[in-house]
């Protein structure tokens, strides 16, 4: 098993409630966005979205392991997919690559320069790291369609986006048992 990674044999009940709850709420978050956030009637954007389970991620990634935010984020992508109909799918590649190359970032920026974003901060780059990734791949599967002539726009909606979910995860972390500071880099 890979360093960091969730074991589901060794794992308290406390924590492997944690991680369902956390990944209960992420998916109906999805989903609700899904059905009820119809961003592409206000924006012809196609694929916009504030991407409300990523608050979620954000909540997780400044209060838990690595490991278990792999957990969480991925199962949340897999059961969205499996609910939606579009398992194995191109929204379901695109999810995955999107939420690969967030956690790659917000990750990678925590662990190499801890303290140095907020929540709110490691939010807008996810939310950036989550278009780059979607059009990356989308760019890889369907080649020639020009698809970067998004990049400036998605780019662009990362930003409140992003900063809406970093948002409401401070207020969510401050709330959390046990979590001190969400700048701290803990």
């Amino acid at each position: 098993m890979c360093k960091g990674a969730v074991d589901l044999r060794n794992l308290e009940t406390g924590t492997l409630i944690r991680l369902a709850l956390y990944m209960a709420l992420g998916l109906t978050l999805n989903i609700l966005e899904t059905h009820l956030i119809p961003l592409g009637l206000v924006l012809p954007l196609p694929g916009a979205r504030i991407g409300l389970a990523n608050l979620v991620t954000v909540v997780v990634l400044c209060t838990e392991s690595p490991g278990f935010l792999w957990a969480v984020t991925l199962g949340r992508i897999f059961l969205a997919s499996l609910l939606t109909g579009t398992f194995l799918a191109l929204p379901f590649a695109l999810s995955l690559g999107g939420g690969v190359a967030a956690l790659l970032v917000m990750g990678g920026v925590r662990r190499l320069a801890p303290g140095l974003f907020s929540p709110v901060g490691l939010s807008i780059l996810g939310a950036a790291a989550h278009n780059c990734g979607q059009l990356l791949l989308l760019h890889l599967l369907l080649p020639g369609t020009g698809v970067f002539a998004f990049l400036p726009w998605l780019l662009l909606l990362a930003i409140p986006a992003g900063w809406l979910n970093g948002f409401l995860a401070v207020k969510i972390i401050k709330r959390l048992p046990g979590v001190y500071d969400p700048y701290a880099g803990t």
